[in-house]
Parts: structure tokens; C-alpha cells; sequence
């Protein structure tokens, strides 16, 4: 399907706009059509982007605090042990599973939570570890080894807090699970180009629910909130916008069980290793000990990586379709089940019809205590929301393949269609090359109209986290000219073309005779200087952009889960807000360069063409200062890649 087959529901004609003089105009048509019934544009709402983890997740907490009624989430991952405001330490606060059993259970405005994520099956957590301790105190650390433990402390947390969660053992907490059906795979994919390796497909069978919002107090609109984030509620996800180089403040993580620790040093027990009443060690066993131990753990851990993303908060009429996507993701989830219930089919075939008719059982019980739940929200209409001061519109998006949908797809393909002067994208995968395509067609079609002003592109992405990711990667970069940022497949791509066996990767100069301007960077961090030398290679850091953001034009923006690669697009459940709040976005746009370069840019409408010539130039000079051991200039470098490409994932 290609990106402009929705083309013809955006022509323009003479119509009445009462959110913005003059009333009778043509406005350009920014919000998303499709044949399909899907949310309509809210009126009187208030949105808040929110940049970073300190900052979300501290106005989330005093949400969750001042909450009354009742908090549902809808989440990837779920992390109980992370701390959402933290002091000098990842762990020097309240822990988030803490909190929410301290508003469920307090006396007076006692609230009712609901939490949904995304769980699969034990492969998918041991790949993804998005619930870490998911499954008890008997596996808890299931998926660590791949990606890291938590400290000791942590990990016990989380398994004892799923426990009893599991269980139904938290008194006024739900914990449901939900995963998308492999049935739904060919509806997903049809239109879309595929890549066909054994990797591909096993990424496409392991569809997510990558949705993430909070919807709190809803029953009370006057005081009812919401959040479509990018951030996950995971410990990883909490940062500051200066992306400090090994903040403290960032989970540490470690390479093996850290309770292992214990092993290393003197045996402080008794001579024989038996429990001997009145033994004492030595003070200086007990020394010897701790600096072994402590050793050991600072060896093999290390501090969690940067983290840059963007939520957004909000409240006003569009908090009703967050209910309903709430709603409707709630009566597809199920409680979750042991790992032994999970394996049962595989380990042992004849137990299945049993499992099968027990866990239908326990799920319609399960369904019983809340039959009002969703009739007593289904009679609340959209207008009891609106805010008397409310002077933002926002539309709320998502691909959600359990019902057909693909509207962030369509808000991307219309923010193209509809940009005049400039595009910016960060966003953690910049991996789907039908957009890349539609972009230059987007402008071709304006210069064939006699609009020859030139178009700038600013791209912000991270190296992909596996060499499958590259070649998807690549395929964008090297239809927007910025082919020689990826090293390998640039140079390979040269050979074919000196063969015969395929045209030259278009060069920038060439991209921008044809009206595109485009950077494609990524964001570093750095210690400190040092009081003599310079910086060494391992005291610069990636900062790691989960960020999932798109402004046009300083006009209009979306912004949520959705990255910008075939998996959002199609396979994936996810939620996007878009707006028209040209405060919001110029504000937005302003905050993201400023990080990005220490610069905001020109004032809003203004000519992008000085700022652009500014961020080649500091691309430029920070790749210069990272050689020679400098502190950076801001936090953006020009992409670069340089290995050999895997096989292409999904």
C-alpha cells in the first residue's frame, strides 16, 4: 500500500474553523482520514510536552499521588523496582510498585489501578526482559543474562511484587497481560514490503503491544489526566536532558547475578565452614571481604546508557478515546499465567486440554468483580472534558492490528503531503523506506507546482542496536542522500553501481538540486574534562534516542510509541497523539535543538536555511573535538556506522 493512497481525502475546499480566525478559510488539513471510522480531532484540550524521564516521570508521580478514583495503564514493559523521582542514587527513592500499593490501599480516596503490558511467552521475556521478574521469586531473574541484572535488591523486589501481583494478592491492584495473535500477521503485513530471512519472520510471529498511557481519574473529569508517552515503565527510561556521562542517578547494572558477589574474598564463615556458635571474623576479614565484593560489582556492571524520549501530558475531551483505547485493550488482556502453565504445551502435550479449560475458568471469573467498569464510562460523553481554557486540538492515533488500524502511518504519509518548508524526526529506528520514497515524491509534486523553495530535513536516530537493523537503516539513508554515513554498505553499494548492477547512491548535492536538504545525526554525551590530557575514547557515550517525535513546519507535531520502521507502522500496537498547537509545537521544536545544538533556532514560521548550514557545521566540529579528546558542543554528531551489516530483522 503505498503512503499516498489517502491522498484524495485531504483535498482542500472552503470551510469553517471555529478553533482559529479567520473562521471561513483554507487551513491546511493536518488531521488524518481515512475510509475507516477511527478518533476524530478533540477541541478544548491542553497538551504538555514532557522531555526526558526527570521530568515525566516527576509530574507522573504527583499525578499518581494527587489521583482519587482510579489509575489504568497501558505499558510495553513494566518495572515495579524503579525509582520515578530519584535523589543522588537510581535506588534513592520511592519505588513506583511502592507507590501505587500506597494509593490503593490508603483510607481515605482509596484508588482502583489497572495495569496492562505486553507478555508473550518465556522467549519473548528472555529477549526483551520488558516485565523483569515477571515470574516470581522461583525464576526471577529470567532474560537478565542477556541484558543485564539488577542489583540484588531490586531483583528480589520485583519478584516478590509479581508474586503477589500475579495472584491477585495487592489489595485494589489488577495486573493483566495481553499479546497480539500470529493470526493476525498476514492482515498486518498486507501492502507492506518485507524482508523474508529467518530472523524477519520470527520478529514479525513476536508482534508487541507497544501502546504506553495513563489515564487517571477518569470518573471525575474535572480532574481526570492523561500521558501517551514514548517512555516506558521501565528503570532504564529515566535520564535528564544534560545526559549526564554515567549519572549515577541511572540504574547500574551488572554482567552476572550480583548475589554472586558474596563468593569473592576470605570465607568469613568458621574454619570449616560450618555454623559454629560465638564465631566472630576478624575486622580485617570482614575488610578484605567488602572490598572484594565491592570489586567484583564494579567490575562487572555498568551504568545504564542515556536515554533521550519525549511524553506528552494531557487533559480535555481527548482523555475520552484514551478510555476507550483503554477499555478496549483491557477486555483483550488476560491474568497472567505460571512459566510451568506456560510451557505445559510444549513440555507436556496431554496436559494442554486441561490447562486450556482451567485458564478459561479462571479468566471469566476473573472478568466478574467490575460488571459496571465499562458501562458506567460508556455513559460519560466526550464534552464533560472540555476545559473552559482548553485552546489545543490533538487527534489520538494507532496502528493496532487487532482491529485494522493504521492511522499513525497515515499521519506520517500527511505530514509529508502536507510540509512546506521542514521536517524534523527523532525517533529510535528511522527504518521504513516507503516513507523515504513518499518524501521525495511529496516534494517533487511541489516543484511541479511551481513551489521551489527548498525543504530541510532533520533526522535524529541512534546506531541500531543489531547489525539486522542496519540494512533497513540504510535503505532510508541512501534514498536521502546520507548513504556514506553508513560505511560498509556505502562502499558496496559503490561497487554494484562501478558493475553496472545498480545506479550511484544519490550524493546531498544532488538531493538538494531536487529541493531536499537533509542532516542525519545522532546525539553523544562526554565526562568531564580533565585537569591535564584530553578525553579518551571510553569517556564518550551514545546517547540512545527512544524518542518517537515528528514537527512540521513549527506548525503541527505528533508524538508517542510509534517509531518510524515497518514494525509501528504494522505489526505493532501503538498510540500517537497529533496536533495543530503551533504554541506547543514551536516550544517543542525549540527545546529539542537547543539539546541538540545549545541553539533554538529562527523564530517560528522563520527561514530554516542559517540553522541548517548550523548543524552541518557542528556536526563537523564535534566529530573534530571527539577525535582530539574535547568536550562536545551540545549533543549532536553526524550518523555514523561503520560494520558489517547482519541479515535484515523486523
Amino acid at each position: 500500500m503505498s503512503m499516498n493512497d489517502h491522498a484524495k481525502l485531504y483535498q482542500q475546499k472552503l470551510g469553517y474553523n471555529r478553533n482559529m480566525g479567520p473562521y471561513q478559510s483554507l487551513s491546511l488539513p493536518w488531521w488524518v482520514r481515512t475510509p475507516q471510522e477511527v478518533y476524530g480531532p478533540r477541541h478544548g484540550c491542553e497538551l504538555e510536552p514532557l522531555i526526558c524521564g526527570e521530568h515525566v516521570f516527576r509530574r507522573l508521580e504527583q499525578d499518581i499521588r494527587d489521583a482519587r478514583r482510579c489509575i489504568d495503564i497501558i505499558s510495553w514493559g513494566f518495572d515495579p523496582g524503579m525509582v520515578l523521582v530519584r535523589g543522588a542514587a537510581a535506588q534513592a527513592g520511592q519505588r513506583v510498585g511502592d507507590l501505587l500499593q500506597e494509593i490503593a490501599s490508603r483510607e481515605h480516596h482509596p484508588v482502583k489501578v489497572r495495569i496492562v503490558v505486553w507478555h508473550d511467552d518465556v522467549v519473548a521475556q528472555l529477549l526483551m526482559k520488558n516485565v523483569p521478574g515477571y515470574y516470581g521469586l522461583q525464576f526471577p531473574a529470567i532474560g537478565c543474562c542477556r541484558t543485564g541484572y539488577y542489583s540484588e535488591d531490586h531483583q528480589y523486589y520485583n519478584a516478590e511484587w509479581f508474586d503477589k501481583a500475579c495472584s491477585n494478592g495487592l489489595t485494589n491492584i489488577e495486573f493483566r497481560v495481553r499479546k497480539v495473535p500470529v493470526s493476525f500477521l498476514r492482515q498486518s503485513l498486507s501492502g507492506e514490503a518485507s524482508p523474508g530471512s529467518a530472523a524477519a519472520f520470527a520478529g514479525k510471529v513476536y508482534a508487541t503491544h507497544h501502546q504506553k498511557m495513563i489515564l487517571i481519574d477518569y470518573v471525575d473529569p474535572p480532574k481526570a489526566v492523561g500521558y501517551v508517552m514514548g517512555h516506558n515503565f521501565v528503570t532504564d527510561f529515566w535520564d535528564t536532558e544534560a545526559h549526564l556521562f554515567r549519572d549515577p542517578r541511572r540504574e547500574r547494572f551488572h554482567k552476572a547475578d550480583p548475589s554472586k558477589a558474596w563468593r569473592q574474598g576470605p570465607n568469613i564463615a568458621s574454619s570449616t565452614g560450618a555454623y559454629v556458635p560465638g564465631y566472630q571474623p576478624t575486622g580485617d576479614e570482614i575488610d578484605r571481604k567488602q572490598r572484594a565484593v565491592q570489586a567484583y560489582l564494579d567490575r562487572d556492571s555498568w551504568v545504564a546508557k542515556p536515554y533521550q524520549d519525549v511524553s506528552c501530558r494531557l487533559r480535555g475531551p481527548v482523555l475520552w478515546d484514551l478510555n476507550h483505547n483503554f477499555c478496549q485493550a483491557w477486555t483483550e488482556s488476560e491474568r497472567p499465567e505460571s512459566l510451568l502453565a506456560e510451557l505445559a504445551p510444549l513440555v507436556a502435550p496431554g496436559v494442554t486440554l486441561a490447562q486450556t479449560i482451567s485458564q478459561a475458568v479462571v479468566q471469566r471469573i476473573a472478568a466478574r468483580p467490575e460488571p459496571d467498569f465499562f458501562q458506567g464510562r460508556s455513559t460519560m460523553p466526550a464534552s464533560l472534558f472540555k476545559l473552559a481554557r482548553g485552546q489545543h486540538s490533538v487527534q489520538l492515533l494507532r496502528t493496532q492490528p487487532l482491529h485494522g488500524e493504521k492511522t499513525i502511518k497515515e499521519c506520517y504519509a500527511n505530514l509529508t503531503r502536507q510540509m512546506q518548508h521542514y521536517i524534523f524526526i527523532q525517533n529510535q529506528y528511522i527504518q521504513y523506506e516507503p516513507w523515504a520514497e513518499h518524501l521525495k515524491e511529496c516534494v517533487q509534486r511541489l516543484r511541479d507546482a511551481g513551489y521551489l523553495k527548498p525543504i530541510y530535513v532533520f533526522i535524529l536516530t541512534s546506531t541500531p542496536e543489531s547489525d539486522g537493523m542496519d540494512q533497513p537503516t540504510y535503505d532510508v539513508a541512501s534514498k536521502v542522500g546520507q548513504s556514506e554515513t553508513m560505511v560498509v554498505e556505502h562502499n558496496e553499494a559503490l561497487e554494484r553501481a562501478k558493475k553496472g548492477k545498480a545506479a550511484r547512491p544519490a550524493a546531498p548535492e544532488e538531493l538538494a538540486k531536487s529541493g531536499i536538504n537533509v542532516v542525519m545525526g545522532s546525539l553523544w554525551t562526554c565526562a568531564r574534562p580533565p585537569k591535564v590530557g584530553g578525553l579518551g575514547a571510553d569517556e564518550y557515550e551514545e546517547i540512545y534516542i527512544h524518542a518517537k517525535v515528528a514537527i512540521v513546519d513549527d506548525a503541527a507535531f505528533t508524538m508517542g510509541s510509534a517509531n518510524l520502521n515497518l514494525r509501528s507502522m504494522a505489526l505493532d500496537s501503538e498510540l500517537n497523539v497529533l496536533s495543530e498547537a503551533m504554541d506547543v509545537a514551536y516550544k517543542l521544536r525549540c527545546d529539542l535543538f537547543r539539546q541538540c545544538t545549545g541553539q533554538t533556532g529562527p523564530e517560528q514560521f522563520s527561514n530554516m536555511a542559517l540553522t541548517f548550514k548550523s548543524w552541518q557545521d557542528t556536526m563537523q566540529e564535534n566529530s573534530s573535538r571527539k577525535s582530539q579528546g574535547k568536550v562536545l558542543e551540545g549533543q549532536v554528531l553526524r550518523f555514523h556506522v561503520d560494520r558489517k551489516p547482519g541479515k535484515p530483522v523486523v
